[in-house]
């Protein structure tokens, strides 16, 4: 039960972080012709990104199904090719690099505070299991 609280705090702090994403962005691109395409992209990425959490920390039955690299890799894919696909879009306009900067902040935020911990909690929990197994 506590690690099904501490993945919905983390589920939480990982949706806070990319709506300052989406918010940021629409404000930088407010009227402007690139905020609906750039909005899309955005919840496209909320929308893999809250599936791979759901995937990875909810459906696991056995602790040591999680696998916190993969997952790592996976959020980093998903965050990179947001950063890429925005890019594309804001090609040679003034508002490339101010999104780019909101998003690679929140890619780092996201690194930090949640996968930091995840991290640090599986491991623990790895090393409970094999201590467990040992005695």
């Amino acid at each position: 039960m506590e690690n099904k609280k501490k993945a919905i705090a983390l589920l939480i702090a990982s949706t806070i972080i990319w709506a300052g994403v989406i918010v940021g962005s629409a404000v930088v691109l407010k009227g402007t012709e690139y905020k609906e395409s750039v909005s899309k992209i955005l919840y496209i990425g909320v929308i893999v990104h809250m599936q791979l959490f759901n995937i990875m920390l909810f459906w696991t039955k056995k602790k040591s199904e999680f696998k916190s690299g993969l997952t790592i890799i996976l959020s980093a894919l998903i965050w990179g090719g947001v950063i890429i696909w925005t890019s594309t879009i804001l090609k040679g306009t003034p508002y490339k690099d101010e999104i780019r900067n909101i998003i690679s902040g929140a890619t780092s935020a996201h690194l930090l505070f949640i996968w930091a911990p995840i991290g640090i909690i599986f491991k623990k929990e790895k090393k409970q299991i094999e201590q467990e197994n040992q005695e």
